[in-house]
């Protein structure tokens, strides 16, 4: 028999990995995935064309805007507290969201299944190991409120809750859940992209626009990757419109600003042979999305000059992390 099952996203890249879940596990069908977009366009775009991507895969999409007052809003998260409360498992995106983190009291499933792929994945694992409250690394820990420490309570594996963290990522799993890997196998079922060579991807990150690295210098990296070779820059969603601005005005440089996430994009093609990312998730998921069609991801890192004065210690360790752990471009062979 089937458990109930229901999923709650609040981005694409969020509902990608829970495609990509139900893909590895065969248990899509008659699963109830609660999309709870935030307010930027951006992401609601992103969100409607994964959508429709994923569409077969069995999958019953339910959109809620609940981010206010309005009484559409009070109806719908009714509605979301109802299809939480009867879940036997509650498959989530971000255990970080505050918005999740005020919803969980509202939940009590037996089995918990954690699918962000994006690296603060370890910082989840490292939070719920040391019984800290789920707050994000690039966060400062005072004033965390109740619901984050509430949250690590949820997270934590026990003998009424199991807990399964599906990701690409490895030691992203705390003591007591069990690891599953995202191999991205939907993904790059569907499409074999293009690679050309007479340009470079670069990824483009949040880092500036959340205060962590400074403008100046990232900005220089990009102009110093278009002296090598004609830049597509990949923008991210999160990425201010003065600063992509300021990236589109560099000699070489041509800006695209996706609909899809850059796992979507990328493998849809086409896709430079070079691809270099900042410190980021796609330093990590694009080698396993990109590996079998002759792709080169590389890390570029980050100096500690380039850091802010806001930016805590952890915090540069934790992106010094990302790119540390990144895998590394191997050489690919020709056969004669």
């Amino acid at each position: 028999m089937r458990r109930s099952t229901v999923a709650v996203v609040e981005s694409a890249t969020q509902l990608l990995n829970v495609a990509e879940w139900a893909h590895a596990t065969g248990e899509g069908f008659d699963m109830k995935v609660l999309v709870l977009p935030p307010r930027d366009s951006h992401t609601v775009r992103q969100l409607s064309r994964v959508a429709d991507f994923i569409d077969g895969l069995g999958l019953e999409l339910h959109l809620y805007g609940v981010r206010n007052r309005t009484p559409g809003a009070l109806v719908g998260a009714a509605q979301v507290a109802f299809a939480l409360s009867g879940a036997e498992r509650l498959i989530v995106g971000d255990p970080f969201s505050r918005l999740l983190q005020s919803l969980l009291p509202l939940a009590d499933a037996s089995d918990v299944v954690v699918v962000d792929d994006g690296t603060a994945t370890w910082e989840f694992a490292r939070c719920v190991n040391a019984g800290k409250p789920l707050v994000r690394w690039g966060v400062p820990l005072r004033g965390a409120e109740r619901r984050a420490s509430g949250a690590t309570r949820f997270f934590s594996p026990s003998p009424r809750r199991h807990l399964t963290v599906f990701s690409c990522l490895n030691d992203a799993a705390p003591l007591g859940a069990v690891p599953l890997a995202n191999r991205y196998e939907w993904t790059r079922s569907w499409s074999r992209p293009d690679v050309v060579d007479d340009e470079v991807d670069v990824l483009g990150v949040s880092l500036v626009d959340n205060g962590v690295v400074r403008r100046r210098p990232y900005v220089a990296a990009v102009a110093e990757l278009a002296r090598t070779a004609p830049v597509r820059y990949v923008a991210h969603r999160r990425e201010s419109a003065s600063l992509v601005g300021e990236i589109a005005s560099l000699s070489g440089v041509r800006v695209v600003r996706n609909d899809l996430p850059a796992e979507l994009a990328l493998r849809r093609g086409p896709v430079a042979r070079r691809v270099v990312a900042f410190p980021s998730t796609a330093a990590h998921t694009l080698p396993v999305v990109l590996g079998d069609v002759g792709v080169t991801v590389e890390v570029h890192p980050v100096a500690p000059e380039w850091f802010t004065p806001a930016t805590t210690r952890h915090a540069r360790e934790f992106v010094a992390r990302i790119a540390d752990a990144a895998p590394r471009p191997r050489p690919h062979l020709e056969i004669a």
